[in-house]
């Protein structure tokens, strides 16, 4: 059971960490750019950033969400399952 859980929460934590990429660097840099106008994303580059940390996001997304959801399952399947068959 202990294996189990920790497999559980390793996926998780992974699916908070694409969370993350997706939704905080890309919102930090589109703040910058409304805050400091002279840093224009389209001359110098900067605009590729916020769009390379979304496109990471989804693609990680795409792993960790199926990951994620068959960790629930098997977890709260194994949970009560096994959990009733000790009583």
């Amino acid at each position: 059971m202990k294996k189990m859980k920790k497999i559980f929460f390793a996926s998780q934590i992974l699916l908070a960490i694409n969370l993350f990429i997706l939704i905080v660097p890309p919102a930090v840099f589109l703040i910058a750019f409304k805050l400091f106008p002279s840093i224009n994303p389209t001359e110098n580059g900067f605009g590729a950033y916020p769009l390379l940390f979304i496109v990471c996001g989804i693609a990680g997304l795409f792993v960790t969400i199926p990951f994620s959801a068959i960790m629930i399952i098997l977890y709260l399947l194994y949970k009560y399952k096994f959990s009733k068959n000790r009583q």
